[in-house]
């Protein structure tokens, strides 16, 4: 076992994560480390109610919110490039030959840390609606879950001015909308690892 594991390990370690599925992963990781600075942003603010921490506040929601866009933007442009490529027939083809359990086992030298390993169960389902649905139409869900990360930051940001224009604390959705964006490098930056392996298959 490991044998389709193994040797597109081999060539990650030779090339690395291609892109635009670096940048894509990088960005969600991104969008996970901002909701923590976000988070500590706005518990500053709280005890420390001045212009400073509140501009500080309003100037990540603003960089949190150009990121998402960034990362709508990646999608938009890679769904409309491989059409035109071609590539998701390629990727498809590759889905249905891809031994999940084969490199499920590769990954899991290192990544079965934890009872419930996160980014296995994440690398397996991913794998598994590819299969299921289609490359295509997994981006086209994953394209989804970013508009929703989008209306999740709209969520937090309009709680956040209600909260400075009613002086009322609104704990419960920051807590709420911070696990939404913590959460997503589990499927996106897991993600790229998804792609990956379909693009280093037969290398």
């Amino acid at each position: 076992m490991g044998t389709q594991g193994d040797r597109i390990f081999r060539v990650t370690a030779e090339r690395g994560f291609p892109d635009p599925w670096l940048s894509f992963g990088d960005s969600l990781c991104d969008e996970a480390a901002l909701s923590t600075e976000l988070t500590r942003a706005i518990s500053k603010a709280r005890k420390e109610p001045a212009d400073g921490t509140r501009a500080e506040v309003t100037r990540l929601f603003q960089v949190k919110k150009a990121n998402l866009r960034l990362c709508a933007g990646i999608l938009d442009q890679v769904l409309s490039d491989y059409d035109a490529s071609g590539m998701w027939g390629v990727l498809d083809e590759r889905a249905g030959r891809l031994d999940i359990v084969d490199v499920l086992e590769t990954w899991g030298r290192t990544q079965a840390l934890h009872p419930f390993p996160v980014v296995l169960r994440s690398l397996e389902f991913n794998w598994g609606y590819m299969k299921e649905h289609g490359v295509r139409v997994f981006y086209e869900m994953t394209r989804g879950y970013v508009s929703r990360l989008q209306e999740n930051t709209e969520r937090w940001h309009e709680a956040w001015n209600g909260e400075v224009a009613t002086g009322v604390v609104d704990r419960i959705t920051s807590v709420e909308c911070d696990l939404a964006s913590i959460e997503a490098p589990m499927h996106c930056d897991v993600c790229k690892k998804t792609i990956t392996a379909l693009l280093y298959l037969d290398e």
